[in-house]
Order: C-alpha cells, then sequence, then structure tokens
C-alpha cells in the first residue's frame, strides 16, 4: 500500500466541505460558481478545496470558454477504497439489495 497516495486520499476526504463538494458531483459536472451557490463557501474557499481534490486525482476539469467544469473522477474514488481495504486485508461485505 503506498502510503503517500492513500495520505493524499484521505487528507481530500478529511474535510466535511469537500465531503459535500464531492456529494454535489456525483450527479453532473459543475463550475466554481454553481459550487459556490449551493454550498454557500465563498469562492476563493471553494478553489482552494477543488484544489486539493483535484491533485488528489478526486475530482478531474475540463475548460469549455471561459469555464471550468469539475467533475467527481469515480474510477480514482473506487480504485481508493478498493486498494486500501486491500491494502488492509479487510474483506467487502456485500450488501444485499432489497
Amino acid at each position: 500500500m503506498d502510503e503517500k497516495i492513500y495520505g493524499r486520499y484521505f487528507r481530500a476526504f478529511g474535510e466535511p466541505s469537500r465531503l459535500r463538494i464531492l456529494r454535489l458531483l456525483t450527479s453532473k459536472p459543475l463550475t466554481v460558481n454553481d459550487i459556490v451557490k449551493q454550498v454557500g463557501l465563498s469562492q476563493s474557499t471553494v478553489s482552494r478545496h477543488l484544489g486539493v481534490l483535484r491533485e488528489a486525482g478526486i475530482l478531474t476539469d475540463r475548460r469549455e470558454g471561459q469555464y471550468v467544469y469539475y467533475s467527481l473522477n469515480k474510477d480514482a474514488v473506487a480504485a481508493c477504497c478498493t486498494g486500501f481495504c486491500d491494502g488492509l486485508k479487510i474483506k467487502r461485505r456485500r450488501h444485499k439489495k432489497k
């Protein structure tokens, strides 16, 4: 297990505001201004949080004209969760669907 990589992931996951941002990005890509409107934080604070998430590989971004759209990198999040559990030799339970 690469502790440095998982340290970046969990630093990114370890802030409640960043978790709120991640939850918003599960449905569709958003701009900084879209996120600001929904989380009630300043533009500079949201930008800083997005930078931490992007640096950890949890977000991707794409530019369209003057706007940058941020998206959740679901593959990276899944790899983080799976890799971390595998590294600790934790068996994942399958949840039964109702």
